[in-house]
């Protein structure tokens, strides 16, 4: 093997690695001071720009995930009710959903290509190529399912933009905007 093929593999391994100790160190500082009742305070505080302020924590905790994801849009429809608490939890999961897929797919595809392979990434595209991006669909509707993560592998994976944003508006946007919903009290989830 060429020694000089090598270094840069290893760079850009050593990049990632660094870069996913950066997100990793930031949610864990990040964990003890994004609580709810501090979350709250800052959307309150916002006054009039509050929804974009939780819009932007949505969005957030889909790409660097220091807060549960459903804690959100909870938050969401406790704050600005059954009307505006969905329609804020949904745009900033759907924004923060493409961004994430954006993020597999720019910099995630050519990395896993060197990793993995090309080969092993087409099959792993055929299994929900064509219509089987539906497969998503529950994924993302089952509670505490690894949904950010699937965003990434998505773009990872080469999944076409158009399937993935259905996929997402037909699996993360109603159980998002379910509890937003149930954050403003029209409904219960269990006994």
């Amino acid at each position: 093997m060429n020694p000089t093929a090598q270094r840069p593999r290893w760079a850009t391994i050593s990049i990632v690695v660094l870069v996913v100790a950066a997100i990793v160190a930031l949610g864990i500082w990040l964990a003890p001071i994004v609580t709810r009742g501090r979350v709250e305070g800052w959307v309150r505080g916002a006054g009039a720009w509050g929804p974009l302020v939780l819009l932007g924590v949505q969005v957030a905790q889909i790409l660097v995930a220091p807060i549960p994801g459903i804690f959100v849009p909870v938050l969401a429809g406790i704050l600005y009710g059954p009307v505006i608490g969905p329609l804020v939890t949904v745009a900033g999961t759907f924004l923060g959903s493409v961004m994430a897929y954006a993020i597999g797919r720019g910099a995630g595809r050519p990395l896993a290509t060197r990793w993995v392979g090309a080969p092993a990434l087409e099959r792993a595209h055929a299994l929900i190529g064509g219509k089987r991006w539906l497969a998503l669909v529950p994924l993302f509707l089952v509670p505490f399912s690894p949904s950010d993560a699937l965003c990434f592998v998505a773009g990872i994976i080469g999944l076409g933009p158009g399937p993935f944003a259905l996929a997402v508006l037909f699996g993360r946007a109603p159980k998002d905007a379910a509890l937003a919903l149930a954050g403003a009290g029209l409904f219960r989830f269990g006994g």
